[in-house]
């Protein structure tokens, strides 16, 4: 087998020449002057939408004759100074508006990937849900003191409904139409072993419409890479650029867009270790179907154009849920630090009174994607136990009488409200862990680090699940899965139901001691 570095090159020398030909065999360079995010085309549409709409709702509502109205401004001439100045601050507030309506909606996400069906009928949903904001807020400002405001709010709510699908399909067509002329395309590797990748460029190339342009196959073993050279056809085959364990190395050297994976006997571990390095350099993974039981619970699925493919750590949260949540850490951390004010005065005075040394316990852990921050507890150990790391273990001798009962109460967290106001950590989110343990468990398990995709939580899913425990890599495994659940499920109600069942834990003093 050649080296990885002696395979690229003499794929590189293989590669056809860049085409505008969506069907080409070989990596198509995109055009660098033309947009490929979808959500520009879905906001240039929106605006469009926004415009139509709004314009034949002013006919219905003023130039028809079916409306009366007293608002001084709108009864003047067209071209007097009143009248502009009122109409372009109402359509300002108003695509402001439903631009941050849509957003937080998760409107602007890559819809074109997923169902048109399921596109409008969510349009359908967060306009109606957006007029009818729009329709208390005019209720009880009173702005035109329009007789049936009710069938004028219904009217408009047909009208930009309307528009913004009818925008949402053209947007579709046009990026659908680029796509398949090659003007936008997808860097994209195939990945898995001879025969299932086979059959996925060939599913590719039947739907030239997603805008995938593969750039080379990467395969799973030395079998299987001999296996698709012996059955490769000159000038019709993607070069063969490594194999499974040249990932690392593939991505950050190539840059595509995306991973396609299609392999019959798939290698748990090496594919998870596979998502983590596409997490790593930003670039979006996806399997065939088959694959599916491997990622239960961390993928979402989807048919793109006649390719049947899941994705793996789509990101499940809309804006809105992602901001409500930071909202609540914010509270709740704030309201719990103000308000326990006097209990936690006295436990850093037992504290200290106890044994010798200070009342906190501070430690360097790993936080979100991966960066470092001081965590704050009520010191449970004896002084200076924190230098020997290593697992907690059931009645660890470290621990203190007192310590004992604020780590069963959980009450030695309580200081990690201040990394939630500060937002090194969230209420609820996988438990971070010290720099040394994270090297140690990565090397163990190398998807460890995919758990750092969110901010680390005071309590989570795991620790809802489980009673005492000592900590070990079966132990760590089962964590995982409780980590990794959460991480692809996370949702409001998912986090309310772990605080509810966090509190019931705390009343009941079921913490490790």
């Amino acid at each position: 087998m050649t080296t990885f570095s002696q395979t690229l090159t003499s794929s590189q020398s293989q590669t056809p020449h860049p085409t505008s030909d969506a069907g080409a065999v070989g990596y198509v360079l995109p055009r660098p002057h033309v947009p490929r995010s979808p959500r520009l085309y879905q906001f240039l549409f929106d605006a469009l939408g926004f415009a139509v709409s709004f314009a034949v709702y002013y006919a219905l509502r003023f130039l028809s004759g079916l409306f009366t109205t007293t608002t001084e401004a709108f009864t003047q001439p067209f071209v007097s100074d009143e009248r502009i100045v009122a109409m372009v601050g109402i359509v300002l507030a108003l695509f402001i508006y439903w631009v941050l309506l849509f957003w937080f909606a998760g409107l602007y996400e890559d819809w074109y990937v997923r169902s048109p069906f399921d596109e409008f009928f969510t349009i359908v949903r967060i306009t109606f849900v957006g007029c009818c904001i729009l329709g208390i807020v005019i209720f009880i400002d009173d702005l035109t003191s329009a007789q049936n405001s009710r069938l004028l709010m219904l009217l408009y709510w047909v009208a930009f409904c309307a528009s913004i699908a009818l925008g949402r399909i053209l947007a579709r067509a046009v990026q659908r139409t680029l796509r398949k002329r090659g003007i936008i395309s997808f860097p994209a590797l195939l990945v898995g072993c001879a025969e299932n990748v086979r059959a996925l460029l060939a599913s590719v190339r039947q739907a030239p419409a997603f805008g995938f342009q593969p750039m080379g196959v990467v395969m799973s073993d030395s079998s299987e890479a001999e296996k698709w050279r012996s059955e490769s056809v000159p000038d019709e085959e993607l070069p063969l650029l490594g194999l499974f364990s040249d990932i690392s190395a593939l991505l950050p050297a190539l840059k595509p867009n995306a991973l396609l994976v299609s392999t019959a006997a798939p290698d748990h571990e090496e594919l998870l270790r596979m998502a983590n390095v596409c997490e790593e350099h930003h670039v979006t993974m996806k399997i065939v179907p088959d694959l599916y039981e491997i990622f239960s619970g961390q993928t979402r699925a989807q048919h793109i154009y006649g390719i049947a493919l899941i994705e793996v750590s789509a990101e499940i949260m809309t804006p809105w849920q992602r901001v409500i949540k930071r909202l609540t850490d914010i509270v709740l951390s704030l309201v719990g630090l103000v308000l326990g004010l006097p209990l936690w005065a006295i436990i850093a005075l037992i504290v200290r009174l106890e044994t010798p040394g200070g009342a906190f316990y501070s430690q360097i852990r790993i936080g979100r994607y991966g960066t470092p921050f001081r965590i704050w507890k009520f010191r449970s150990m004896y002084n200076g136990s924190d230098k020997r790391t290593g697992f907690t273990q059931v009645n660890d001798a470290r621990v203190t009488r007192f310590g004992r009962f604020i780590r069963k109460t959980h009450l030695d967290e309580i200081p990690q409200l201040w990394n939630i106001l500060k937002g090194d950590m969230s209420i609820v989110g996988p438990r971070p862990e010290v720099p040394k343990l994270v090297e140690k468990f990565t090397e163990a398990i190398p998807y460890y680090p995919r758990r750092h995709k969110v901010r680390p939580g005071l309590t989570g899913w795991w620790q809802i699940h489980v009673g005492n425990y000592e900590e070990s890599l079966d132990d760590l495994r089962r964590r995982l899965a409780h980590d990794f659940y959460y991480i692809e499920n996370t949702s409001f109600r998912l986090d309310l139901e772990i605080i509810i069942r966090t509190a019931i834990k705390v009343f009941r003093g079921s913490g490790q001691a």
